[in-house]
């Protein structure tokens, strides 16, 4: 099954943690080390990452993960990248210097730009031509074309907006001088000292102009939207041939065996291997994703296509609905000072029968499909002389499952298939209150597996599977174990009726903020 005495690094770069462990050939974590990410809000709706201090504690994380394992550099025989999505930026081809700091995920700077791109005649023509095609050839990549909308959490309004507001990378352009990418593209462009200049298939379906059925940048990028080819990097497989990093970065050369976005190597890791498998991520965001295999999902309300992931000649499909905000309300609770650890969250959400009437919104960055409104606000709503801090809490963790439950449905709606389980990962998960409210809710089982952090641990199993380490796929549904099973209550009734109080309070919140 295993070769003995081999060991794999894998790197996981989030949005708010970078993280890195070092596995040996039982899938034993020996070593491991992490950093939090600075996010920079230089204006209201602004999220940035500053590129220079991203590359510096990336350098020291990997470094500190190896010294922790107490290994050599040369013990290791591998590394495995996981990336968060839709973050990017673009720098010179002459000198690797960018343009401007990562615009991440969560920025919503390009919110008006993707408004009026929807509602322009260009737009509008190029879904009616789509329309067209696809009632003489009933393609689903034509009817998928006809239900283009950008939306703020891709990558594409954001670098429009860069394109037209940042003079250098205008001047750059005409002269050619650019580079674009997603994390995943400008860490490998650093690893390997400029030799590469690619992205992976899963990263580039997650930047709203990839086309998912012929495995190529979209033409509504380059036609439509004017997205010039020359920035673009080559799209390749999850097991595509990295190379090696430079030696001089780490002190010998790493092999660099796969790289993937992290919501597929969650689905990876958790062995969400066949048609249907579902997997909740509750992290910085929370992101339910399904297999759909070797069928794109085209969605009426906005379940997104995406490329799971394509190694060797196969290629395996995920329809996601996003909630853009998760872990982020924890944060908040700390920042405002209602918990002053996230461990008590548990204790105090429990120690209360329930949120005495309290509900809360959770759209710090709006709401996904299916309500799918940018303008949504976030609130308490319910809140009377007996509401305590401890109701405050409890509201929040079931807002952020509540909105989990919608995307749970909005699913059911569309692919109509009976499911089995969820299995979830991530920050938040390790609570036992938000496990069992979402099974309540669902009604069906929530398996916790041994590990949160799957994104990690999915390219430390792909990276094991091609330098041999693991035989395949069987191998790993051996190693992974579940750590805790939920089933749903009989008796939920009181769980129903508030999630029903919540749906009902979403509508206060909707189109909450005016236009700009």
């Amino acid at each position: 099954m295993v070769q003995s005495h081999s060991y794999i690094a894998a790197l996981d770069v989030g949005t708010t943690t970078i993280r890195c462990i070092i596995l040996d050939s039982s899938a034993q974590t020996v070593g491991s080390s992490r950093s939090a990410i600075k996010l920079i809000y230089p204006k209201p709706g602004f999220v940035e990452i500053n590129p220079n201090q991203l590359w510096e504690q990336i350098l020291e994380v990997v470094k500190n993960a190896i010294s922790d394992a107490n290994l050599s550099i040369e013990s290791i025989k591998c590394l495995g990248i996981s990336t968060q999505r839709a973050t990017f930026l673009t720098w010179s081809r002459d000198t690797g210097e960018p343009f401007h700091n990562f615009i991440t995920w969560k920025d919503i700077r390009a919110k008006k730009l993707c408004k009026d791109l929807n509602a322009s005649p260009t737009v509008k023509l190029f879904r009616y031509a789509a329309y067209s095609l696809y009632l003489v050839t009933r393609s689903d990549r034509f009817l998928t074309g006809s239900r283009l909308k950008l939306a703020s959490n891709h990558v594409t309004g954001r670098l429009l907006w860069t394109l037209q507001n940042i003079p250098e990378l205008k001047s750059a352009i005409s002269q050619n001088n650019v580079m674009f990418g997603t994390i995943d593209t400008w860490l490998l462009y650093k690893l390997t000292k400029g030799n590469l200049h690619v992205t992976d298939i899963s990263n580039a379906s997650a930047t709203g102009f990839f086309d998912p059925f012929v495995f190529e940048w979209g033409s509504w990028a380059k036609v439509v939207l004017g997205i010039p080819e020359s920035i673009l990097p080559q799209v390749v497989p999850n097991d595509f041939d990295f190379g090696e990093t430079a030696q001089e970065i780490f002190g010998t050369s790493l092999p660099i065996r796969c790289v993937m976005a992290d919501q597929s190597s969650s689905m990876f890791a958790s062995c969400c291997f066949n048609v249907d498998d579902i997997k909740v991520t509750l992290g910085t965001g929370a992101f339910l994703d399904v297999n759909t295999a070797t069928k794109i999902h085209t969605s009426i309300t906005g379940i997104y296509p995406l490329i799971g992931w394509k190694i060797s000649d196969n290629t395996v499909n995920i329809g996601e609905v996003a909630c853009n905000d998760c872990g982020s309300f924890v944060q908040w609770l700390l920042s405002i000072g209602l918990i002053s650890n996230p461990s008590e969250i548990y204790e105090m959400v429990t120690s209360v029968e329930d949120s005495d009437g309290v509900c809360f919104i959770p759209a710090f960055s709006g709401f996904g499909p299916p309500i799918n409104d940018e303008l949504a606000g976030s609130g308490f709503i319910g809140i009377k002389p007996t509401t305590t801090n401890k109701h405050l809490v409890r509201s929040v963790l079931e807002g952020i499952v509540y909105r989990v439950v919608l995307a749970y449905q909005t699913l059911k709606r569309e692919r109509n298939r009976e499911y089995s389980k969820i299995i979830v990962d991530g920050g938040v998960a390790k609570n036992d209150f938000v496990c069992q409210t979402l099974a309540d809710l669902t009604g069906i089982i929530v398996e916790r597996l041994d590990s949160t952090e799957m994104s990690v641990l999915g390219v430390g199993f792909l990276a094991g599977i091609k330098t041999g380490i693991w035989d395949g796929k069987a191998d790993l549904n051996k190693l992974n174990k579940t750590e805790k099973s939920f089933k749903p209550k009989i008796h939920s009734e009181m769980c129903m009726n508030q999630f029903s109080k919540w749906s009902n309070a979403i509508k206060r919140f909707t189109s909450w903020y005016a236009e700009d």
